[in-house]
């Protein structure tokens, strides 16, 4: 039987082609994924009672046990359509015995035209309702109009009429996700779907340690997902603490090796069971999760940054962080007591190191007890960080969700059991205790409404009671349990207690199939349980549901969630509790983490490779939606070097979450901590990312209003550029600054790639020689790499040692034209740390031109809803690849000085103190802006003559220079041409009012020289004339 569903216009087909005996080992599909534990039951007789296939000839590197070729499903009936899209039945092909226990038989498969960019397929039990994700997602408004993708499906009949289906792309017919390979198994607990990939560039999936950013698809062997306390320093393929099933694929080009085609796709499982993926040279990926359904979303793209765009705008756009958590963050486990840590701040800042954060680690707990203090080594804390902030410096605390078994003294536990907020045994047996920090502790379960008001009673009466802070840093939120089932937990010396959790043999906690994030931390003498370092998977979580009567979750299901289901309820209560934007700092995170959230990288090593995986898991939480992150400078394990901390604070100085942070068996690793030349090389770069945080915060405005990145690899900007694919220890930020660090030891030079654009230098301003190929650039041990691009305009602001200070310098804007003399770039500011700034309009929002043929600066306010900005200058412009022939500058009718910085190519202006008010940006006139400053309109004061404007607010130029201006404050347009001394009316002027001859607040103005016109927008009048 063949199908072939015709949904839009074009329908793309590719048939299964003949391979050789090569190609056939290829296209197995592995029956046995988890033969690599130690102690797997692998053999030729286990392989052939999973009713697969067994080829005893084949290398045991290769796929020796396989699924059989007609193993899946086969279509019954036709399809039916839905609101969204259509349904069809699927019936398990019963020829062909299942791999696991309890097959699902009957299955629909559900496909939706999300939006014309997004399309959604599911699979799912027809019979039986199956646990799915409960993550809110942006609502799709119906079946798209006008889809960009095809879904067509298909039955093979040389696989006994097995079903499968394509998606493709209709612009170029790439095809997106095919399941034509097989592959299909859909059991109680285990689920599994393949796709064959367009291409070998296969990038994303986390969180794991992956020490390239593009996967080797050659390597078969299976990454684990599934949230675990697992520090980031062990062998690679291991799941860390969140769970991202998210992957990008850059495309080829038809019938080439692999060249790019410059078009990307993303697609997301949207799963919170354990699951793990793996790779075929096929090129293919398969996914294995333990339970729920497999429910899948497609991006189009076509684009890199598009394709998150339109993942982030399903999942949540990330948050806005506040301006003082983008400055530069210390911190440490263990200061050991309020007069260390105050130590430690004191010669940072004596010694001229930027500070905006300090945080406080578990140290400053009583006993390691959440909410609180330690009152004799953290005696006078509340006074401590109220003094701080005043003084311009910010504070985030600690705070585990772990809580100490004590029901006669500590108030948390006691009002947590009254109010029922803990999670509980399956059968009802009463609260599930496991071991952490404090000791014997009970776990809060975040997915009950009473949890969250009791959770941010607790954070409201700590702030304000206890110690004041701006943000909170919740960790060990996986959950993380200390030796679950094992004998003792490791800190029983310094608790007291060797109590440990041990779960009971169900089939949650030991399910048929044990995935990655078990077999893959198999012990040297027994098996290890999914449950290891965490709470039983059995445990009950959720409101009960009164039809059943039962809590509305197991843990088996949410496990990946529990972060999540910590981070908005914290969020909340601290803006509940603080009245500011403030920040939460989660270890353990989810798809769509990012919109109430930042993340670290978690507990990392002192280790160079550590340092260049960190840039890796960067760039992967960019994509996750959650840009704001960061790993702990020089490494939180071990003892750092100098060369390499002072290294590390040269990269990590451009992470979008700066924080040194390091723990208490190791060396200080602070700034001041080292020798005058290493500290010397680090204020240095802090001052250059302090610097350009304005372009830093304008890029974080994007990723909270677009869903953009903040930090990028280059082929996100050079997508058709091959190799860029394989290069990510250089990165950018946002479109315009490449950062190429040292990331080996003893190196004093980086071999950089100069992809197809003009580049500078960011301290010579000398243009970099090559494009398209590789150079060496000089990096001595003070010295980062750091290259601008052509095209770009960056906002800059006066150097100060915190964000409070450096908020009240002056503006400067970093110009560095393309080839045709162009640039451009944006300014977003706010008071950096309301809440609703957005919501509200109280920011300001402008883009700034450049063009070197009319010598030509402009700035156009999109937004002016700030108020303080009236009071901030611009005060100096830095000019690349210009050359310096000019000697003064006219701006609003003053000269300014220009000057070429001493052994450089950069052109320098400096003490403009130009408004950024755009009410005052012309003051009453219109200037051409440029390196001899010509009035091309009025100069003669505020007023209604023809010589003279009111409030003038938009302009357009024409070929012959006549500007067109829009002279708000007389309700007209006047044209001025070149060498007059007045203007001409040739809009309005007859006062303010809604008729023909009137207008009313214009606000913009362009011509259309085609029917010789002029176009305005009469803002007060709501339209467009």
């Amino acid at each position: 039987m063949y199908c072939l569903q015709r949904l839009v216009e074009i329908v793309f087909f590719i048939g299964f082609v003949g391979c050789s005996c090569a190609n056939e080992l290829f296209e197995r599909i592995e029956c046995f994924p988890e033969r690599e534990s130690k102690f797997s039951t692998y053999s030729k007789d286990a392989c052939l009672a999973r009713g697969c296939e067994y080829d005893e000839k084949t290398p045991t590197d290769m796929v020796q046990c396989y699924l059989k070729s007609n193993y899946g499903y086969i279509m019954q009936g036709d399809q039916q359509a839905t609101a969204g899209g259509f349904q069809l039945r699927l019936t398990l092909n019963q020829a062909v015995s299942s791999m696991f226990p309890d097959p699902i038989n009957n299955v629909i498969l559900d496909v939706q035209y999300y939006t014309n960019d997004i399309l959604r397929f599911r699979l799912y039990d027809a019979n039986n309702s199956r646990y799915e994700v409960p993550i809110p997602l942006k609502s799709s408004s119906g079946r798209a109009p006008s889809p960009k993708y095809d879904f067509t499906y298909h039955s093979n009949s040389s696989r006994d009429n097995l079903f499968f289906f394509k998606i493709t792309r209709q612009a170029d017919q790439a095809t997106l996700f095919d399941t034509s390979a097989g592959g299909l198994v859909l059991n109680n607990q285990f689920l599994q779907i393949v796709s064959r990939l367009q291409s070998r560039h296969v990038f994303g999936f986390g969180e794991n340690n992956h020490d390239t950013l593009k996967h080797d698809v050659n390597d078969r062997r299976p990454w684990g997902i599934f949230a675990r306390d697992q520090g980031t320093n062990e062998n690679t393929r291991l799941n860390h603490y969140g769970a991202h099933p998210f992957y990008l694929v850059m495309e080829q080009l038809p019938n080439t090796d692999q060249v790019p085609s410059g078009n990307m796709h993303g697609v997301l499982l949207l799963n919170s069971n354990a699951m793990d993926y793996s790779f075929t040279p096929m090129p293919s990926v398969t996914i294995r999760t333990i339970g729920g359904i497999l429910d899948f979303f497609v991006f189009l793209g076509p684009k890199p940054e598009q394709v998150i765009q339109q993942y982030t705008w399903l999942v949540g756009y990330s948050i806005l962080p506040p301006y003082w958590s983008i400055g530069f963050h210390l911190s440490r486990w263990e200061y050991r007591s309020l007069a260390e840590m105050q130590k430690v701040i004191k010669r940072n800042r004596d010694a001229g190191v930027p500070l905006d954060v300090q945080h406080a680690d578990i140290d400053y707990m009583d006993a390691r007890k959440t909410f609180t203090i330690d009152s004799i080594n953290y005696e006078g804390m509340k006074e401590y960080f109220l003094q701080l902030n005043n003084e311009g410096v910010r504070t985030i605390i600690i705070l585990d969700p772990a809580l100490f078994d004590d029901q006669v003294n500590y108030q948390p536990t006691i009002q947590g059991i009254q109010e029922d907020v803990f999670i509980k045994w399956s059968n009802g047996s009463g609260l599930m205790k496991g071991a952490c920090w404090p000791g014997e502790v009970f776990f809060p379960d975040y997915f009950t409404n009473r949890t969250q008001q009791w959770w941010s009673r607790l954070i409201r009466d700590f702030r304000r009671d206890m110690v004041s802070f701006d943000g909170l840093w919740i960790d060990m939120n996986e959950p993380a349990v200390f030796d679950t089932n094992e004998d003792r937990p490791w800190n029983a010396g310094e608790t007291g207690s060797n109590y440990t959790l041990k779960c009971p043999e169900n089939s949650f906690d030991d399910p048929p199939y044990r995935t990655m994030a078990a077999f893959r931390y198999d012990a040297i003498n027994k098996t290890v349980r999914l449950s290891q370092k965490t709470l039983c998977l059995s445990a009950q979580q959720g409101e009960i549901d009164s039809s059943t009567g039962k809590h509305k979750y197991i843990h088996y299901d949410v496990h990946n969630l529990y972060g999540w289901s910590q981070t908005k309820p914290t969020l909340d209560a601290l803006r509940a509790a603080s009245g500011k934007r403030g920040l939460v700092l989660p270890r353990s995170t989810f798809v769509g983490s990012g919109q109430w959230s930042g993340h670290w990288l978690g507990d990392n090593t002192a280790e160079w490779h550590e340092m260049k995986r960190s840039i890796i898991g960067m760039t992967e939480f960019n994509w996750f939606g959650i840009p704001f992150n960061g790993a702990d400078i020089c490494g939180y394990f071990n003892n750092a070097t100098e060369e390499m901390c002072t290294r590390w604070m040269q990269v990590g100085a451009f992470y979008p979450f700066s924080r040194n942070h390091n723990n208490r068996d190791t060396i200080d690793q602070d700034p001041a901590a080292w020798s005058t030349t290493s500290l010397n090389s680090m204020i240095s770069v802090l001052r250059i990312r302090y610097t350009i945080l304005p372009y830093y915060y304008t890029l974080f405005y994007k990723a909270h209003t677009q869903g953009s990145t903040v930090i990028r690899p280059l082929f996100h900007e050079f997508p058709s550029d091959k190799a860029t694919l394989d290069i990510y220890l250089q990165f950018l930020v946002g479109p315009y600054v490449m950062i190429a660090p040292v990331t080996d030891a003893g190196a004093r030079a980086v071999q950089i790639y100069i992809p197809s654009s003009p580049w500078y230098n960011f301290y010579n301003g000398s243009i970099i020689p090559v494009q398209n190929q590789s150079m060496s650039i000089n990096a001595p041990l003070d010295t980062i790499p750091i290259l601008l691009r052509g095209g770009a305009i960056v906002p800059t602001q006066g150097f100060a040692n915190n964000t409070k200070l450096s908020r009240m310098q002056p503006f400067g804007l970093i110009i560095v034209p393309d080839l045709n003399g162009n640039a451009e770039g944006d300014l977003f500011y706010d008071d950096g740390e309301s809440i609703d700034t957005i919501t509200t309009k109280s920011y300001f929002l402008a883009t700034f031109k450049w063009s070197s043929s009319k010598s030509q600066l402009t700035m156009m306010v999109d937004v002016n809803g700030y108020k303080e900005m009236s009071n901030m200058k611009l005060n100096s412009l830095t000019i690349y690849g210009l050359k310096p022939t000019q000697t003064t500058v006219h701006v609003a009718g003053k000269q300014y000085p220009t000057s070429l910085r001493p052994n450089t190519q950069i052109v320098e202006v400096n003490g403009m103190g130009l408004p950024m008010d755009p009410s005052r940006w012309c003051e009453n006139r219109v200037v051409r802006w440029s390196l001899n400053g010509v009035t091309v309109a009025d100069g003669n004061g505020r007023g209604v003559g023809l010589n003279q404007l009111n409030e003038s607010w938009g302009l357009y130029e024409d070929d012959d220079q006549t500007v067109f201006i829009d002279d708000r404050g007389n309700q007209r347009i006047v044209k001025w041409k070149v060498g007059v001394m007045s203007g001409q009316i040739v809009a309005g002027g007859n006062g303010q009012g809604n008729r023909p001859d009137q207008l009313s607040q214009p606000s913009n103005v362009i011509v259309d020289k085609e029917t010789d016109s002029i176009i305005i927008c009469d803002q007060g009048n709501r339209r467009v004339m």
